[in-house]
């Protein structure tokens, strides 16, 4: 069997599987489906999987945007547990997959939850200035993996925004990847899944940023799962059509949550963590390397280092080991089916 076959075959059953309505919500098959649509009715993991190994080069950053305020007009530090995991295990596939240097961005409160996140997913926190100095080192061992990510906050402070996003363009980002970031409508108001206005102050505007980047011709991949994530734009008018308060939401700006921003991929899955590690799956296909997928361990070790540093579930609102309600070891469960698919997919390519 021919592995471009044998790729598509995995993609397929990797869309599949991640966009099962686990959680019963109603959306994901519509915003799929409509996603799928507008970029050519391709495996929507194996499209980002591909357009991303067509960037990505040793050393050279990728931007992952990340974070969400769950419950913001309390404290802008309390996250949602569904995509700082996600960022970080995708974080690590890019590594190992093409040395790249992942660059997670999020509210300035919620640095420490997401470099909790990526220490579990065995990558090194550190900064720019660190990883310069360790380049230029005369006792540099260039052949020796450090998995060095660097994490950072980004303004809300809209008028901050320009010097920041200036700043991150200027270190000539492969890719910008968003994993569960809200995006903002029409009117630049950020919405709950209710269809209720967040605290705007506290959320990181990366909207101007991804809108930047894609300008310039920088690839933009976004993964989210309700239809009020950045990226959703691709598939606006479904989204009014078919979400709940997609079209009139709950708030004074009465314009719904739809959001605008329009990326050059849209992932759709019932758990945007799920898109994540979907993403992954497809890399290690294309790159005929499973090791690329983190592990069932993995995932609950993520999960449970977002949760020691105070993630709520995005749904309860509960401290626990729950994303979108959603018990950690069913997404373990989940991961450990994308191993058993490529697993099987080589053993059935096999003459």
């Amino acid at each position: 069997m021919p592995r471009e076959h044998t790729v598509k075959l995995i993609a397929e059953a990797v869309d599949r599987l991640i966009t099962v309505d686990v959680s019963s919500r109603g959306a994901v098959q519509v915003l799929y489906d409509a996603a799928r649509e507008k970029l050519g009715n391709r495996p929507l993991t194996l499209l980002a999987a591909e357009r991303l190994r067509d960037v990505a080069a040793p050393e050279r950053p990728v931007v992952i945007a990340t974070g969400l305020p769950i419950r913001g007009w309390f404290s802008p530090a309390l996250a949602e547990s569904d995509g700082p995991i996600g960022a970080a295990t995708l974080a690590r596939a890019l590594v190992l997959a093409f040395r790249s240097l992942p660059v997670l961005i999020c509210e300035e409160e919620q640095v420490p939850l997401l470099t909790a996140c990526v220490r579990a997913a065995g990558l090194i926190p550190s900064t720019f200035e660190q990883i310069r100095s360790a380049k230029e080192s005369p006792d540099a061992l260039p052949d020796r993996l450090i998995p060095a990510v660097v994490v950072r906050g980004f303004p809300a402070d809209e008028g901050k925004l320009e010097r920041a996003t200036e700043e991150l363009l200027k270190i000539q980002p492969a890719a910008l990847i968003s994993v569960e970031r809200l995006g903002a409508n029409a009117r630049g108001i950020y919405h709950y899944a209710r269809g209720e206005k967040v605290r705007t102050e506290a959320m990181a505007k990366v909207d101007p940023l991804f809108a930047a980047a894609r300008s310039r011709g920088i690839l933009t991949v976004c993964i989210g799962d309700g239809g009020n994530e950045l990226g959703m734009g691709l598939i606006r008018e479904e989204v009014r059509r078919h979400v709940p308060y997609g079209k009139t939401c709950r708030c004074p700006c009465g314009a719904g949550l739809a959001p605008e921003f329009v990326p050059d991929v849209l992932v759709c899955a019932t758990v945007s963590n799920w898109g994540a590690a979907g993403v992954e799956a497809c890399l290690a296909a294309l790159g005929n390397n499973a090791n690329l997928l983190h592990s069932p361990d993995m995932e609950m070790n993520v999960i449970r280092a977002c949760t020691d540093a105070g993630a709520l579930d995005g749904l309860t609102g509960l401290v626990g080991a729950y994303v979108d309600t959603l018990p950690a070891k069913i997404c373990a469960d989940i991961v450990e089916i994308l191993q058993a698919i490529l697993l099987n997919a080589s053993i059935a390519a096999q003459p």
